[in-house]
């Protein structure tokens, strides 16, 4: 496996952890990364793999859809990744709890020199029964601070919308999700 071939597998995997810094399956770091997809083109010389068709990444309870996966590293070594799609779809079970962590953008892009993961476009974060919706979703890794808008530059400005619960009190037993949740049909934040 080329270097850049292996830096792209470690680099999506990161950047599903980064998005989900909050208690991800500790376990998943150890599993093996497989990627199925319809094409890929890794080029050496300007440390780019790019991923395209029906992209599917999975490691451990980890699992990433999109329809083109594109990681490059720059001459310092940083990376930065770029999953498009209608709609990208991350998923991870939080560790050792039942409830997992889902994300759903039209475009997410990871850059490693700014630790910073952007949902782009109808982005949608769900953890257990809490939300954020946004046209945009920005996680700072090194602050670990969420930021969200309801429309990106140059559009109308729309609403953000949040569902957050209280905290559980002793006793009080949560489930996690079995199946896979489904994206909403309407759109994050500018529709009811």
């Amino acid at each position: 496996m080329q270097l850049v071939d292996r830096l792209a597998l470690v680099v999506l995997a990161l950047v599903c952890a980064t998005v989900f810094n909050v208690h991800a399956e500790r376990a998943d770091r150890d599993k093996p990364i497989q990627v199925e997809a319809d094409a890929v083109r890794m080029d050496d010389l300007k440390k780019i793999a790019v991923y395209e068709g029906k992209v599917i990444l999975t490691q451990g309870s980890l699992r990433v859809q999109a329809d083109r996966i594109e990681v490059r590293q720059d001459a310092e070594g940083f990376l930065t990744g770029v999953a498009t799609g209608r709609p990208v779809h991350f998923r991870q079970r939080l560790d050792g709890r039942g409830d997992w962590v889902d994300a759903w953008a039209n475009r997410v892009e990871y850059d490693a020199r700014k630790e910073q993961v952007r949902l782009i476009g109808e982005a949608y974060l769900k953890k257990g029964e809490e939300e954020l919706r946004g046209d945009l979703i920005v996680y700072d890794a090194r602050t670990e601070v969420y930021q969200a808008s309801g429309g990106l530059p140059g559009q109308k400005p729309g609403r953000v919308r949040a569902v957050i619960l209280p905290p559980q009190r002793e006793g009080d037993g949560q489930s996690g999700l079995e199946a896979a949740p489904t994206r909403p049909s309407v759109g994050p934040a500018t529709r009811p």
